[in-house]
């Protein structure tokens, strides 16, 4: 199956395990901010769990971020220094 990746192949860059397609949440820092994104389309290997994200889907997900569109829903976010 052709995933739009140049060679054509189904196979993971990193470790050449099967790609299969999920979705996911992605975080993004933004403007010093962290954003999730719920339901992003990717292709997740089944081995190594790297996750890639189609060119489409990389510009919809910063167009809607750069929109500064209201979020569903906000949410706290814990941080943890390991100094």
């Amino acid at each position: 199956m052709n995933r739009g990746r140049k060679d054509g192949s189904d196979k993971c860059p990193l470790c050449g395990g099967r790609l299969l397609d999920r979705r996911i949440t992605h975080p993004q820092l933004y403007q010093g901010k962290i954003v999730i994104l719920e339901n992003v389309p990717a292709e997740v290997c089944g081995q190594c769990g790297e996750v890639l994200l189609r060119p489409e889907v990389l510009d919809r997900l910063q167009d809607l971020v750069w929109s500064e569109e209201e979020p569903k829903r906000t949410t706290q976010v814990p941080v943890y220094d390991l100094t």
